[in-house]
């Protein structure tokens, strides 16, 4: 698959200072010499942020042989992700569509009834994942949540409270339609669809945030605090995932703020996939929210539940091997582009 390329200034100092406001531009206006004027507000002189910038900062000032270096093995965790995909899976498109057509055609059991089994099931894997990550971040040991933030429980990471918010809504919406004595089909093949909308557009709103270099004013994204700059969410979900559920702790996330520091091309590909992942999510929803309501209640529920892990699996095997080549390029440009710098 051919990579967007990117070209890297000749004339910038050294790599990207995100808490410096004259280095407030995107990358393509780095890449493109385009000037940008973006006013920002002076950062808040807490020790909050005094630390974040002394690690973020740090790596801004070294020249680095090779980009630093993220501790987490992905052929380690080879099983595990493995067996989550396929319980998710099977959660996800498997267990509703066996249990709706075994149960409709199959047997004389009113229509409530299978859809109230279905919608109990419904949750399970990630509810059991939700909480054994929750136990992590609330434990009294800080070692899985978040750099420079709060000692106490309600110190989640931004990956938890982003993916609470469209699994709530499914579940919501399941349990709603279901009540009824003889529920529609259709309303009860929309979960997936809407999920999907619900998460681009939280991944679009938050992307031209990233893109425009804008603060965190009012919040902060997992290790990013208040006041530092907006990154993309594809950046949180791999410092939260690798740092949580992976088990790699502050390690992983003080390793992933300094690879995100130093190379401008890791940043490109992060917000790259945040577009690849979420303006697709949306239209593709959408077509499946009108697919549904104009086809048969049999053709409606299997497009519902079934077409969303499609796009899902060919969505990710294609990051896969885009993240796989960008890495490669990454390394292999590095000492050229870093030469460069003055």
């Amino acid at each position: 698959m051919a990579q967007p390329s990117l070209e890297i200034s000749q004339h910038e100092p050294r790599p990207r200072d995100p808490h410096n406001p004259s280095d407030e531009k995107t990358l393509e206006q780095q890449a493109s010499g385009t000037a940008a004027s973006i006013t920002a507000p002076p950062p808040a002189n807490n020790s909050t942020l005094e630390n974040f910038n002394s690690l973020t900062h740090r790596d801004g000032r070294e020249r680095l042989e090779e980009p630093p270096a993220l501790p987490f093995n992905m052929r380690d965790h080879k099983m595990s992700v493995s067996i989550f995909t396929l319980l998710v899976v099977a959660e996800c498109t498997v267990v509703p569509l066996t249990l709706y057509y075994g149960l409709k055609y199959g047997t004389t059991m009113r229509s409530g009834i299978y859809f109230a089994i279905i919608t109990s099931l419904f949750g399970f894997v990630t509810g059991y994942e939700f909480g054994i990550r929750a136990w992590r971040l609330v434990r009294k040991t800080d070692e899985y949540r978040p750099l420079f933030g709060s000692p106490r429980f309600w110190g989640f990471d931004s990956t938890h409270y982003v993916l609470t918010i469209p699994f709530t809504v499914m579940l919501v919406i399941m349990i709603i339609f279901s009540i009824p004595h003889h529920p529609s089909v259709r309303a009860l093949s929309i979960p997936m669809p809407v999920g999907m909308i619900v998460t681009g557009i939280m991944f679009v709103i938050n992307g031209w945030a990233a893109q425009r270099s804008w603060r965190l004013m009012y919040f902060r994204l997992s290790s990013h605090v208040k006041n530092s700059i907006c990154p993309p969410l594809t950046f949180c979900l791999l410092e939260d995932i690798c740092a949580v559920d992976g088990k790699g702790g502050k390690k992983f996330r003080t390793a992933a703020l300094a690879r995100y520091q130093a190379s401008p091309r890791f940043r490109a590909l992060l917000l790259q996939l945040q577009w690849f992942w979420s303006i697709p999510a949306i239209v593709i929803g959408v077509v499946l929210m009108i697919v549904i309501y104009v086809t048969t209640d049999d053709i409606a529920y299997g497009v519902g539940w079934g077409m969303p892990t499609i796009w899902a699996l060919v969505w990710t095997w294609v990051t896969v091997e885009w993240v796989r080549r960008a890495l490669q390029v990454e390394k292999e440009c590095w000492k050229p582009e870093t030469s460069q710098i003055v």
